[in-house]
C-alpha cells in the first residue's frame, strides 16, 4: 500500500503514472474509487460525515487529467473560495495542470459570466456590486421615499426587508409565501413589499448596481439563453459541485443548465447534513438531482475516517428516524473509543460548571484546548459556559463574530473606493457623507439629489458647489479634493493609503476601539498590494467571500495554542474536535421551540443534532439541565426527543452527573449566593427586555 504522505510528495503527472493505477486505487476505499473513476455521465455522491469527500474531489480532478481531459474543460463549484483552492491545490501537488481547473464559488463564477456576457442582459459597462448591508440600506431608503416608514403600521426593519426579499429569490417563493411561513405578523404588508421589490429592481438597474442575489439570477438568465449556454457548455464539459445539499433552487437550476448538454456532472453532498434552510438551502435538491438527470449513478460514502464507532453508533441511531433520506450507515475500523456520555444536571450553571471541569481534566491529561469544542443550538446558551470557563481561567473563543468585511470601518474605507470606481453609487456616497460633522440624513439626501440631477460636471464639482454652512462646505471640499487625488494616483495600494490617511480622524471620533480598527485597516492595505485591478478587488471584498478576520474574533496559530471553541452547531459544520460537548440537549432547545409546529423544521433539527454528534472524533458528551425558566416561572425541561428514543439511549452511558458531589465548586469560588430570582433577572438582562428593544 502506498503511503498518503508519499503520494502528496509527488509533483508531476509522470511520477503519478509511474505508480500505476492500482497503486492509486489502494489509497481509496472501494466507494471512493467508484466515485473518482466515474467520469462520464451524471453522478450523485452521497458523502456521510467524515467520509473523505474532499479526497474524492481532489483525486477525481487528478484522475480526469491523468486520463486525457483538459483542465480547461472542468468546472468545480464550491461554497467557499478556500474549499476550491485547497482541493485544487492538493491535486496540483501531483500534477500542476490541476491548477488550470476553473474553481470557485457560485457567485465568483456568476461574476465572470456576467462580466463576459453583460451585453446580453443589457447591463452597462460600469457596474457596482453591493453587499447585503448596502442592499438593506437601499431598501430602507426606498421604503422611506414611498412613505411606508411614516405609516402607523409597524414596518419591517431594513435587515428584515433584505432577508424577506432575498429569501423570496433563494426559495423561489412569492413574497406572500415567505411572509406566511416566517413573518406572519407582516402578512398584511405583502402588497407593499411586492411593490418595494419592483422599486428595488428598478433602482438597481438605473444605477448600475448588482446585489448578491442578482448574481445568481442573472447567471440563470444567461444560461437560459441558447447562445450563451452553447458557449459556456462548449468550454465546461465536466461539472463538479461540492456541498450540494446546501444549494438553493436557483443554484440547482444553474447546475442543470450547465449539465444538460453533456450530462457529465458530479454533485457531492449529504442530505443528512442539510441545516441551512434559513439561508434558502433546499435539501430536496439531493433527491431531485436524479430526476433532473435520469441516468444518474448514485455512490454512497459510508466509511468514516473521523470518529470512533461508539460515536458513529449514536449518530446512526439519531438519524435513523429521518423521514426522507438516502439510507446509509457510517462505520469505521478505528479501534477503541468509550461510550458517549449523557448527563443530567440541576440547572444551566451546574451543567456549565461540570463542562468546564471536564474540559480542565482533559487538558490536564494532555488534550489541547484547541481540540475541544462546546456546541449549542442558540447563542444565548453559551453565557453560563463562558462564566464557568472564566472562573477556571480557561481561554475560549466564541465562533460567529463579525466578519472583517462587515465591520463599519472597513465598509467606510470601501465606500470611498466604490464611489471612486462608480460615481453613481449613491449608497456609498451617502455612507461617506454621514461621516462628516454636521451632515445628517437630510443633508446627505440633498447632496445626493443635487448630484443625481446634475447633467454636467463631475462628482468633485458637485461637492464643491454645494453650499450649506461654512463648516459643511469645508468638509465637502476636503472630500472632493480626496477624489481628485484618487484620480491622479496610480495603484490600488497607494489609493487606499490616501483613503486611510483621510479617514483616520473620523475613525478616532467614531470608535472607542480605534487602535484595533487601525490594525484592520493595515491588513486591508496589505491585502490590496496583491491586486492590480480595482474592479476585481471590490468584487472579491464585497460580493464573493471576505477574509475571515475581525476585530471581534481572531483565531490562528497551532492547535495547542488555540483556545476552547464555543460555537453554534450551524457554525461548527465542516469542523471537528477530539472532544465535543453538546449542551442544553432539551426539547425547546433542540428541536428549537419555534420548529415544533412544522414537520420539515423538526426534521432539520434532527439533522442539526446529527451534525453536532459527527463533529466528535474521540470523546462525545451530551448534557441537559432539568430546571429552567418559562415566562418568569420555574419549569422542568425534557430531554430532546431525538435522544430519548430507545435506540439512541441504548448507545449512551447515562448518569446524573460526572461527579458524585453535586455541590462541587470551581476552585475557591462559591457555588452561588444568587437567588433563583436573581438568576432569572440575570438571564433577562442577557436576553434583553422583551417589552422593549432586543439586545440581539
Amino acid at each position: 500500500m502506498i503511503d498518503m504522505k508519499k503520494l502528496h510528495s509527488l509533483h508531476s503527472l509522470n511520477s503519478l503514472r509511474s505508480l500505476h493505477e492500482d497503486d492509486l486505487k489502494q489509497m481509496l476505499n472501494p466507494s471512493q474509487w467508484d466515485a473518482v473513476t466515474t467520469v462520464n455521465g451524471p453522478l450523485l455522491v452521497v458523502a456521510g460525515a467524515g467520509t473523505g469527500k474532499t479526497r474524492v474531489i481532489e483525486y477525481r480532478c487528478l484522475y480526469m487529467i491523468q486520463h486525457g481531459i483538459a483542465p480547461e474543460d472542468i468546472l468545480l463549484l464550491t461554497f467557499t473560495r478556500k474549499a476550491a483552492s485547497e482541493m485544487l491545490g492538493r491535486a496540483s501537488l501531483h500534477d500542476p495542470k490541476c491548477r488550470k481547473i476553473e474553481g470557485g464559488t457560485f457567485h465568483s463564477f456568476a461574476y465572470r459570466i456576467i462580466k463576459k456576457y453583460k451585453n446580453v442582459l443589457g447591463l452597462a459597462e460600469q457596474i457596482s456590486f453591493i453587499d447585503e448591508s448596502d442592499s438593506a440600506d437601499a431598501l430602507h431608503l426606498l421604503a422611506a421615499r414611498a412613505g411606508y416608514l411614516e405609516d402607523k403600521t409597524r414596518f419591517p426593519k431594513k435587515d428584515t426587508l433584505r432577508g424577506i426579499l432575498s429569501m423570496s429569490i433563494n426559495r423561489h417563493q412569492s413574497i406572500r409565501d415567505v411572509l406566511a411561513k416566517d413573518y406572519p405578523h407582516f402578512l398584511q404588508l405583502s402588497a407593499h413589499l411586492e411593490g418595494l421589490q419592483k422599486k428595488y429592481q428598478e433602482y438597481k438597474i438605473a444605477r448600475n448596481l448588482i446585489d448578491f442575489d442578482d448574481m445568481l439570477i442573472y447567471l440563470k438568465f444567461l444560461l437560459e439563453d441558447s447562445g450563451v449556454n452553447s458557449k459556456v457548455s462548449q468550454q465546461f464539459k465536466y461539472i463538479m459541485v461540492d456541498e450540494y445539499q446546501d444549494t438553493n433552487k436557483v443554484q440547482a437550476d444553474i447546475v442543470y443548465s450547465l449539465a444538460k448538454k453533456h450530462h457529465n456532472c458530479m454533485v457531492v453532498g449529504d442530505d443528512t447534513q442539510s441545516i441551512y434552510s434559513f439561508r434558502g438551502a433546499y435539501y430536496k435538491n439531493m433527491f431531485d438531482f436524479p430526476k433532473m438527470l435520469p441516468d444518474t449513478k448514485i455512490v454512497k460514502l459510508e466509511y468514516n475516517y473521523r470518529s470512533t464507532q461508539p460515536i458513529l453508533d449514536v449518530a446512526n441511531a439519531v438519524i435513523e428516524s429521518e423521514r426522507q433520506k438516502y439510507s446509509k450507515v457510517l462505520f469505521t475500523t478505528r479501534q477503541g473509543g468509550e461510550k458517549p456520555n449523557l448527563s443530567y444536571f440541576k440547572d444551566a450553571y451546574s451543567e456549565a460548571d461540570q463542562v468546564a471541569l471536564r474540559i480542565k481534566e482533559h487538558h490536564d491529561d494532555g488534550l489541547s484546548l484547541g481540540s475541544i469544542g462546546v456546541l449549542y443550538r442558540s447563542n444565548f446558551m453559551t453565557l453560563p459556559v463562558q462564566l464557568s470557563l472564566s472562573k477556571l481561567n480557561i481561554p475560549f473563543v466564541v465562533y460567529g463574530g463579525i466578519k472583517f468585511i462587515e465591520t463599519a470601518h472597513i465598509k467606510d474605507a470601501l465606500a470611498f473606493l466604490r464611489v471612486h470606481h462608480n460615481p453613481k453609487d449613491e449608497l456609498s456616497l451617502a455612507r461617506i457623507l454621514m461621516l462628516l460633522d454636521g451632515v445628517g440624513p437630510r443633508t446627505a439626501e440633498k447632496v445626493r439629489d443635487i448630484i443625481a440631477s446634475s447633467s454636467r460636471g463631475s462628482l468633485e464639482d458637485s461637492l464643491k458647489n454645494f453650499v450649506k454652512s461654512a463648516e459643511i462646505r469645508k468638509e465637502l471640499l476636503s472630500v472632493a479634493d480626496l477624489f481628485i487625488t484618487l484620480k491622479e494616483t496610480e495603484g490600488i495600494e497607494k489609493k487606499i493609503k490616501k483613503i486611510i490617511h483621510f479617514y483616520t480622524p473620523y475613525l478616532k471620533k467614531k470608535f472607542d476601539d480605534y487602535p484595533l480598527r487601525q490594525d484592520d485597516l493595515k491588513a486591508f492595505l496589505e491585502i490590496s498590494s496583491t491586486y492590480t485591478s480595482l474592479e476585481q478587488f471590490l468584487v472579491d471584498f464585497v460580493t464573493i467571500e471576505p477574509p475571515e478576520r475581525s476585530v471581534v474574533e481572531v483565531d490562528g496559530g497551532k492547535e495547542d495554542e488555540r483556545p476552547v471553541v464555543l460555537s453554534t452547531i450551524h457554525s461548527a459544520k465542516g469542523l471537528e474536535w477530539e472532544a465535543v460537548f453538546i449542551i442544553a440537549a432539551m426539547d425547546g432547545s433542540i428541536p428549537v421551540s419555534y420548529a415544533l409546529s412544522d414537520d420539515e423544521s423538526i426534521e432539520e433539527e434532527r439533522r442539526l443534532l446529527y451534525v453536532a454528534i459527527t463533529r466528535a472524533k474521540t470523546y462525545l458528551y451530551i448534557s441537559m439541565h432539568n430546571e429552567g425558566r418559562n415566562g418568569g416561572m420555574s419549569s422542568f425541561n425534557r430531554l430532546s426527543r431525538f435522544i430519548s428514543e430507545t435506540r439512541v439511549m441504548d448507545k449512551l452511558a447515562a448518569q446524573y452527573s460526572w461527579y458524585e458531589d453535586e455541590e462541587v465548586v470551581l476552585g475557591d469560588v462559591a457555588r452561588s449566593n444568587m437567588s433563583k430570582e436573581g438568576l432569572y433577572r440575570k438571564l433577562v438582562d442577557y436576553f434583553g427586555d422583551h417589552d422593549g428593544e432586543s439586545n440581539f
